[in-house]
C-alpha cells in the first residue's frame, strides 16, 4: 500500500485453491503455442503485436495504495519481449491510465480503452472504484487487484489470486499464529470501508464460533487511521495480547507507534506492509511484527525458489525500484496469467480463446511464485481447500520466514476450523524449495 500495495489488506484474501492442484499440461492446437503467428481478427492484434492497456491511480491521496502495479507488469512484458514475444507477438503495453481515484474518470478510461483503443486486453486494474459492468458486457479478458469484492463470478475477469474473496479462510491463520505465540485474547482492526471491514469481520465471526476469545474489534477505523491510538488504549484495557489489523501500511504505522506509546506487549498480524522501503523507514516500530501472505517470501534463498529468482532478476533489471514490492508482483502475475492465456491460445488468438484458456488452469503459481489458484473450479464462483499462505516476521532489517516446517515457508489448512493445524506435506502445485 505505498509504493506499499494498495488495499492488499483491506482483504485478507484466501489463496483461492480447488481440490485437483497438480499443475495442467495443455496441448496448445496445432500451428499453437511457439509457432508462427496467424492473422487474426480480433481488436489489438496485429501480425507481430498485441496491445494491451491499464487502468490504476497514480495521483491522489489513494496513489500510494495502487500506483506500483503498472512497474509488475512492465516488467514482465519487457522480459517476455526480450524472449521474442508470445507465439511471435510482442506485447505492446501502450496505455497505462491513471483515473487520479476518481470513479467517473475510471469509467471514462474504460469506454476509451475498449471502444476507442480498442485494446486486446485489460491486464492491469489497481483502483478501488473498479466497476465491472463494461468490462464483463464486452466480455474482453481483465486482469488487476481486487479490493472492492466485485470481481467474482464473470469468466473473463481474473484478480490476482483469485476473484472471489471468502473471507473465513483467514480464520485458520489468525488462530494458528495465536496458539504459536500463546496469545489468549485477540483484538481486531478496520477501515469503516466495505473491503476493510467485511475482510476482518468474516475472521472475527469464525474465531469467536471456534471459541477464541475476541476481546475487542472496532471494524469502523476511519481512514486513515489517525484516531487508532484510542483503541490501542482500549485493547490494553481489555487485555488483548493479538491484534489482527484490516488496515493499510498508514494505519498499521500509527497502530504501532500507539502501541509502543502506551507499553503493549502484543503480537501485531498485518496485512499489509510487506514492502523493503516500509520497513527502511520504520525499523524500530516493526520488529516482531507478523505477516500472512500468499507468494513465496521476498527473503526466501532465490536458489530453492526459481520463481522468485526470475522475478527479482528481471525486476531488477527492469524496475528495481519495486523489486521487492508486493502490489508490484500482483502486476507481474496479472500480466503472467495473460501471456499464459495468449500462449495457450497459439494460433487461433481471440479473446474468447484466451479466456477459455486461462479458465481451464487448475494451478496456477505464476511461475511458482504464489500459492496455486484453481480457476476452473473456484477461481470465479467459490472457493475450496486448501488455503495456503507464508508467514514472515519482521527481524532486524528483514522480513524472515517463519512458523513454517522444514524448509517450506508456505503453511496450507484444508478446512477452514479456526481449530485445525496446518496439513504437511504441502498440497501438489504449492510452491517448495526445488
Amino acid at each position: 500500500m505505498q509504493v506499499r500495495h494498495a488495499f492488499r489488506a483491506l482483504l485478507p484474501r484466501a489463496a483461492l485453491t480447488g481440490t485437483a492442484l497438480t499443475a495442467v499440461t495443455v496441448l496448445a492446437p496445432a500451428g499453437g503455442a511457439g509457432a508462427a503467428s496467424s492473422p487474426s481478427s480480433a481488436p489489438g492484434v496485429t501480425a507481430n503485436s498485441i496491445t494491451v492497456g491499464s487502468i490504476s491511480t497514480q495521483t491522489g491521496t489513494l496513489a500510494a495504495n495502487f500506483s506500483s502495479l503498472i512497474y509488475g507488469e512492465r516488467a514482465y512484458y519487457d522480459y517476455i519481449n526480450a524472449q521474442g514475444g508470445v507465439n511471435g507477438r510482442k506485447i505492446d503495453y501502450k496505455y497505462q491510465l491513471d483515473d487520479g481515484g476518481n470513479p467517473t474518470t475510471f469509467n471514462q478510461l474504460a469506454n476509451t480503452l475498449i471502444n476507442q483503443d480498442h485494446v486486446f486486453a485489460v491486464t492491469g486494474v489497481g483502483t478501488a472504484f473498479f466497476s465491472p459492468n463494461l468490462f464483463v458486457e464486452s466480455g474482453i479478458p481483465t486482469y488487476g487487484y481486487n479490493v472492492t469484492g466485485n470481481w467474482a463470478t464473470a469468466p473473463n475477469l481474473f484478480a490476482a489470486g483469485g476473484s472471489t474473496q471468502y473471507y473465513p479462510a483467514g480464520a485458520p491463520a489468525t488462530a494458528y499464529l495465536a496458539r504459536q505465540t500463546h496469545s489468549k485474547s485477540i483484538a481486531v482492526l478496520a477501515y469503516n470501508v466495505a473491503a476493510s471491514a467485511n475482510a476482518c469481520q468474516g475472521g472475527e465471526t469464525a474465531l469467536k464460533a471456534a471459541g477464541y476469545d475476541v476481546s475487542y474489534s472496532d471494524l469502523q477505523v476511519a481512514y486513515p487511521g489517525s484516531t487508532v491510538a484510542t483503541d490501542v488504549q482500549r485493547m490494553k484495557a481489555a487485555g488483548s495480547d493479538l491484534v489482527v489489523s484490516c488496515m493499510d501500511v498508514q494505519g498499521n504505522i500509527n497502530m504501532a507507534r500507539a502501541i509502543k506509546q502506551y507499553g503493549l506487549h502484543m503480537t501485531q498480524l498485518w496485512l499489509n506492509g510487506n514492502d523493503q522501503s516500509t520497513l527502511n523507514e520504520n525499523e524500530s516500530l516493526m520488529q516482531g511484527i507478523y505477516f500472512s501472505i500468499s507468494h513465496v517470501p521476498f527473503g526466501a534463498p532465490q536458489s530453492e525458489y526459481p520463481g522468485l529468482k526470475l522475478y527479482e532478476t528481471e525486476m531488477k533489471k527492469y524496475e528495481p525500484s519495486y523489486a521487492d514490492n508486493e502490489l508490484a508482483l500482483q502486476g507481474w502475475e496479472s500480466a503472467a496469467l495473460f501471456v499464459e492465456g495468449v500462449k495457450m491460445a497459439g494460433s487461433n488468438l481471440t479473446q474468447a480463446n484466451v479466456i477459455n484458456a486461462d479458465n481451464s488452469l487448475t494451478a496456477f503459481t505464476a511461475g511458482g511464485l504464489r500459492a496455486p489458484t484453481n480457476w476452473k473450479e473456484a477461481g470465479h464462483t467459490g472457493h475450496a481447500p486448501p488455503y495456503c499462505s507464508a508467514y514472515i516476521k519482521v527481524s532486524g532489517d528483514k522480513y524472515v520466514p517463519t512458523l513454517n516446517k522444514g524448509k517450506n515457508d508456505f503453511v496450507c489448512f484444508e478446512s477452514i476450523d479456526p481449530k485445525k493445524n496446518p496439513v504437511y506435506p504441502l498440497p501438489a502445485g504449492t510452491p517448495a524449495p526445488a
